[in-house]
């Protein structure tokens, strides 16, 4: 079957510690599982996220999973991306910052 989403996509993130365009690419590992690697603006661009537990929704169009991120060691994040054709609304909730919704989602490549 194949997997939704692959590509690369951008979108825009508005929290007190970073604003501007995350771009994330949506692809599969060596053992056919979902794999998301990030780019964050502004203070977060030196940090990591890992995704983990990657799986997609029975709607399918969504993909949800939990991660880390290397500001917050030992914290876990939730996140759900859909995604629809060329657009996509999603969210990562962190401990402390809350929800942080993406705004904007587009498909660039």
């Amino acid at each position: 079957m194949a997997k939704i989403g692959i590509g690369t996509w951008a979108g825009k993130i508005n929290v007190r510690i970073a604003r501007g365009e995350v771009k994330f690419t949506i692809g599969e590992d060596e053992n056919g599982d979902y794999k998301i690697d990030v780019s964050l603006p502004g203070a977060l661009k030196s940090a990591k996220i890992k995704f983990m537990n990657l799986k997609e929704e029975p709607d399918g169009k969504t993909i949800s999973g939990e991660g880390t991120i290397s500001v917050l060691p030992g914290r876990k994040l939730d996140c759900a991306f859909t995604l629809e054709e060329d657009t996509f609304v999603g969210h990562i909730k962190a401990p402390v910052v809350g929800k942080i919704q993406k705004t904007d989602g587009h498909r660039i490549a």
